[in-house]
Parts: structure tokens; C-alpha cells; sequence
């Protein structure tokens, strides 16, 4: 599982504050938090600053860069700060994100043909978000096409299905995990990824809920995903599913983090 380090969004409280103090003391320290917990991108959110944001970008960017070991996934609405972090970034960051509406796809398919990111695709269009999984293939298809033609190799291209909250629809997590299934189906090679924590967005026990629907997406084929890896319990679940669904290495890496975990040699084993 590709693991995207989710804490340095600016719509957390902390996160924003920092980038309005410039503290870039503590957002690489959280950055390098995330890659020991096993990230392997970082994504960096800076978009709640508004006119400040590709300030924020040019100052952050390089400085997250020499100091953590692993790329970023640069996430924006916004096409001119992409801009800004493609050309400070060394190496392939990840392109968070670019999807099927027609302005977005006129703004960031010619930074794809020039930078070649690795790049996040969202299965939406002008339409908005699909409430069918058949549509969200459809998206996903001539997405897949586009960044093809742009030179991307389909491990370079991670198609979203879109995560929405359960607490407003239901149907929604089950809706994702069809199409989970169909793009992979559909699609092999090409890559799925999933924000995961916007499925428990409004709702009680939003760990919980995180937990049981990442192991739910795994089982069903999901290759990456946005979370927080200084989750524990949330990493638990992820190693021993991988685990239990005999992904390579993942027995292997099973056995190491239980040997890392901390755990009081005298509680009963309740399994």
C-alpha cells in the first residue's frame, strides 16, 4: 500500500497557523513525523491562505524537500500554485489532483506533458461527482487516456473514485467500493487511491469508521491512500490486512511492526 502523509492540509487549525506564522520549523518536523510513520509522499496544502498561498508554496516546497526523504504530493484547486510547486520540486512529486472538468483539464494537462508528475485523478467532470460506479469507470477511462497521451506510465496515474461522507449518503462508501472494484477490473496497471477520511467526515468515532472502510477498499484492490500514519490503531489495521490478504511482504512487515509496538507483557491476550 502507497501510503500519503494527510497532516500538513491547511484545514487543520495547526497547519494553518503555522503557515501564517512561516513556522517552518514545525511543518517540516511533522513532515519528517509522517515519513517515519511510513508515508510515502507527504502532501502539502496550503490553500486555505488564499492570496498567500503560492507565497506559501515557493517558501515550503523547497524547504520540506532537502529535508525529508521522500516527495510530496502538492495539493491544490488552485492550477497557478501547482504550477509553482512543479517547478521547485526536484524529482516526480505527485499532482494532487487533476479530474475530467473541462477547466481543470485545460490548466494542468499541459503541466503533466512538462513535468511528467506522478498524478492523482479525481472521477469527476463538469457534471459534477458520480452517484454510479458506471460512471465514475466512464471518467475514469478517458482520464487514464488523457495522461497516457501525456506520457504517463499507468503506475504514474492514481485514479480516485471519490471518497464522500456516509453521513450524508449512506450508499456512498458502498458506491466507491464498486468502483473500486470496476476500475481495477477495467483498468489494470493504472493505479486506485482513496482520501480516505472523508468518509467518516460529520460522524462519531471517525477513527472507527476510517479503520473498517480501509480494510473494506483493500480487500477490494486499493493500491494507495490519503490518511494520517501517525494513526496507530488505523496502521495496525492496515499491516495485519495486508497481512490476512497475502499482499508480498506484508507477513514480513506484520511480524517487524509487532515486534515495534510497545505492549504490556502482562495483559492477556483476549484474540
Amino acid at each position: 500500500m502507497i501510503l500519503v502523509g494527510e497532516r500538513l492540509n491547511s484545514t487543520r487549525a495547526d497547519v494553518l497557523d503555522a503557515l501564517r506564522r512561516r513556522d517552518g520549523k514545525w511543518l517540516l518536523e511533522q513532515a519528517r513525523r509522517q515519513e517515519e510513520a511510513g508515508a510515502q509522499f507527504i502532501d502539502l496544502n496550503c490553500a486555505a491562505l488564499l492570496d498567500g498561498e503560492i507565497g506559501a508554496v515557493r517558501e515550503f516546497v523547497p524547504l520540506l524537500c532537502s529535508g525529508i526523504g521522500v516527495p510530496l504530493s502538492l495539493d491544490s484547486p488552485n492550477a497557478l500554485a501547482l504550477e509553482a510547486g512543479l517547478r521547485l520540486h526536484p524529482g516526480r512529486p505527485l499532482l494532487n489532483s487533476i479530474s475530467g472538468e473541462s477547466k481543470k483539464l485545460a490548466a494542468l494537462l499541459p503541466l503533466v506533458a512538462e513535468f511528467k508528475p506522478r498524478v492523482i485523478a479525481l472521477c469527476l467532470d463538469d457534471a459534477g461527482i458520480p452517484r454510479r460506479p458506471e460512471k465514475s469507470l466512464e471518467i475514469a477511462r478517458r482520464l487514464a487516456g488523457l495522461l497516457r497521451d501525456r506520457g504517463l506510465a499507468p503506475e504514474d496515474v492514481f485514479l480516485d473514485p471519490l471518497v464522500r461522507p456516509v453521513g450524508v449518503d449512506p450508499a456512498s462508501a458502498r458506491q466507491f467500493l464498486d468502483a473500486l472494484e470496476m476500475i481495477k477490473t477495467d483498468l489494470p496497471g493504472f493505479r486506485t487511491i482513496a482520501g480516505l477520511s472523508n468518509v467518516s467526515f460529520g460522524m462519531p468515532s471517525r477513527r472507527l469508521l476510517n479503520r473498517t472502510f480501509l480494510v473494506l477498499c483493500l480487500e477490494r484492490g486499493l493500491d494507495a491512500a490519503i490518511l494520517d500514519p501517525l494513526d496507530e490503531e488505523l496502521m495496525d489495521a492496515l499491516s495485519s490486512s495486508e497481512a490476512l490478504l497475502g499482499r508480498e511482504g506484508a507477513v514480513r512487515s506484520f511480524l517487524q511492526r509487532a515486534r515495534d509496538r510497545k505492549s504490556p507483557s502482562s495483559r492477556p491476550d483476549r484474540s
